[in-house]
């Protein structure tokens, strides 16, 4: 977050990409509007850089529906409910990693109780 404060909170995720970002990598962009300045951002430069990129959104999806190459869109007007699709599928993704990678995303049992 320093790099935010410092020099821009909408431009904080596309740093990162022109650091870490190869071709053909796969960014997902979570935003419960569809309109977080940082997250279109970052996927403009990942489709301007040779990049795959997949919205998450609700609220009709609105500006990342048009720009990301696939969407998925929430729908709902509730932010609440946005909010907690999008856990239950970021949850599901790292469960899928976990359970198809021969290296996990996360290691060890984190099982409640």
């Amino acid at each position: 977050m320093a790099y935010a404060n410092d020099v821009s909170y909408n431009d904080i995720f596309v740093e990162q990409l022109r650091n870490f970002m190869n071709k053909n990598d796969l960014l997902i962009g979570i935003s419960g509007s569809g309109n977080s300045e940082n997250v279109l951002r970052a996927i403009r430069y990942c489709n301007e850089n040779g990049g795959v990129t997949f919205g998450i959104c609700g609220l009709g999806g609105c500006k990342l529906r048009e720009i990301a190459g696939k969407s998925l869109i929430i729908q709902s007007n509730d932010m609440q409910k946005v909010e907690d699709a999008h856990l239950i599928i970021v949850h599901s993704i790292m469960q899928w990693f976990n359970l198809t990678q021969s290296t996990p995303l996360v290691s060890g049992d984190r099982s409640a109780g």
